[in-house]
């Protein structure tokens, strides 16, 4: 980092409201969503799968008949043909492999979950569903990355919807609240949705709230304020935009005593409302298993595996013949180890510590491309490891600092020839690569500072550091940094 990223380091670092403070002090900060009980489904594993086959008929007919896509005029011919090809890398834009791909495979998982069964027995439905697309469902031949992103990004994604869309239910209540529930838990879970208006759930009024969990801390904060994207690091040009952050905290990951996946999670969604894409960032840590190590008065220690989804996206524009973002990473498909302690404050003293470290293998990554033009195709896919950590210090309750790196190493190993002539490349799918022949090292690293005033009220000031140094085989290396700037509002829910 140059200078000025130390002075901003000393000078602005973490929310005691972001996504990284609030799950440690739990009795004290957080909401808990009780329920009078626990509803237990009785699985209906037939009626699940029907309802993945049904979500893809859907979306295959809108595609079809009122979007008119070429690649959803689909025959017995196709479909053999897409046995016959086998798996090939498709050229689908960053926005669609990365995030609506995981998003669609959240929705089967969520037809398995919402069904009654767990969290293991839904796996099988995400992936389930993402073959049937890809081989039978369009023209164009299956894609590895595809499934993928859809199997491991719905599982996270999936999960993560269909527990967040349970703090909202409540069958006792009637009216415009019990209408707001319903529409809330339905926008969040749409599968959910479906299997609630099916079974009559939807208006029948209970004794009990019909939660499937119970007596959950929560911190969602949701915050707002300008946000300057720099079109690289030593510039004073780029874009300003409106920035809206959704930080949700579930769980608390020193509870131990029955862990299952996800009983403990975190959240984060960033929206950008002109100059920059809609979705500009999704984060989600899920632990599939933890347990205490070590355990002392006021210090906790706990160790698990962990399940990781990214997403950071950036406007993208061509310079000097090049392709250029400020940013472009992806890890759609993550699972490792993971730390996490936490120190409270002692007698007498008003300062808590916390600190986590992650370390993960990528089954499917993703980073910006400086030269390949190849469709929709403007970045790398490939795999590789990633690792995370943090730092935390939150003074009487009040003031909060956090230091975050999050580091990525992308290998792209089946790339295209070097002499190509893209003008002659009719169907770019057909080259059948993941991109440059390179190896990408994405950094991000965030300092953050706040001030908690009232209850419920925050103000923010974030700066955020971006690094990629990518090593291509045929090609000029590129160091390419930038840095954005926000300053928030934030209110806790």
């Amino acid at each position: 980092m140059k200078i000025r990223y130390l002075l901003l380091l000393l000078l602005a670092v973490f929310s005691f409201r972001n996504s990284y403070a609030q799950e440690y002090l739990p009795q004290v900060e957080s909401r808990y969503y009780v329920s009078d009980s626990v509803t237990i489904w009785k699985p209906k594993p037939l009626r699940a799968a029907g309802e993945v086959i049904g979500t893809n008929l859907a979306v295959w007919a809108f595609d079809r008949f009122i979007v008119n896509e070429s690649w959803a005029r689909i025959n017995g011919k196709t479909i053999r043909n897409n046995f016959r090809r086998g798996l090939m890398w498709d050229s689908d834009q960053f926005t669609t492999n990365l995030f609506s791909h995981p998003y669609h495979g959240g929705l089967y998982f969520n037809a398995a979950r919402s069904n009654g069964l767990n969290f293991w027995q839904s796996i099988p439905y995400a992936a389930g569903g993402s073959l049937m697309w890809e081989f039978f469902m369009e023209t164009e031949a299956p894609s590895p990355n595809d499934m993928l992103a859809t199997t491991f990004g719905g599982v996270a994604l999936g999960e993560i919807t269909f527990r967040l869309s349970d703090l909202f239910i409540d069958n006792r209540t009637s009216g415009w609240e019990r209408a707001g529930r319903e529409l809330l838990a339905g926008i969040i879970s749409p599968m959910r949705a479906i299997n609630r208006l099916i079974t009559g759930e939807a208006w029948k009024r209970r004794s009990y709230k019909g939660r499937s969990y119970s007596n959950v801390p929560v911190n969602f904060v949701v915050s707002l304020g300008p946000r300057f994207l720099a079109d690289e690091e030593k510039s004073r040009k780029g874009s300003s935009s409106l920035h809206v952050d959704m930080a949700l905290n579930y769980g608390n990951p020193f509870d131990d005593e029955h862990y299952i996946p996800y009983e403990w999670f975190r959240f984060k969604m960033g929206l950008d409302v002109i100059n920059q894409p809609l979705i500009s960032q999704v984060n989600a840590i899920g632990a599939l298993w933890g347990k205490n190590v070590w355990q002392r008065k006021n210090r906790s220690l706990m160790m698990g595996v962990f399940q990781h989804f990214d997403y950071y996206n950036s406007d993208i524009n061509e310079k000097n013949d090049r392709l250029v973002a400020p940013y472009r990473i992806s890890e759609a498909a993550a699972v490792g180890l993971g730390t996490i302690y936490y120190k409270n404050p002692e007698p007498g003293k008003k300062t808590m510590f916390f600190g986590e470290l992650y370390a993960n293998g990528v089954a499917l990554g993703a980073s910006l491309s400086d030269y390949m033009k190849l469709g929709k195709r403007d970045y790398n896919l490939g795999s590789g490891y990633s690792i995370k950590g943090g730092v935390g210090w939150i003074c009487n309750r009040r003031f909060a600092l956090l230091l975050n790196l999050e580091n990525y190493h992308i290998f792209t190993w089946k790339g295209y020839d070097p002499d190509l002539d893209w003008s002659t490349v009719d169907d770019p799918n057909a080259l059948n690569v993941q991109g440059d022949r390179s190896n990408a090292r994405l950094t991000v690293a965030s300092v953050q500072l706040a001030y908690q005033f009232g209850k419920q009220w925050s103000v923010v000031l974030s700066n955020r550091f971006f690094n990629r140094k990518t090593n291509y085989r045929y090609y000029d290396d590129v160091d390419y940094s930038t840095y954005d700037l926000m300053l928030k509002v934030g209110y806790r829910l």
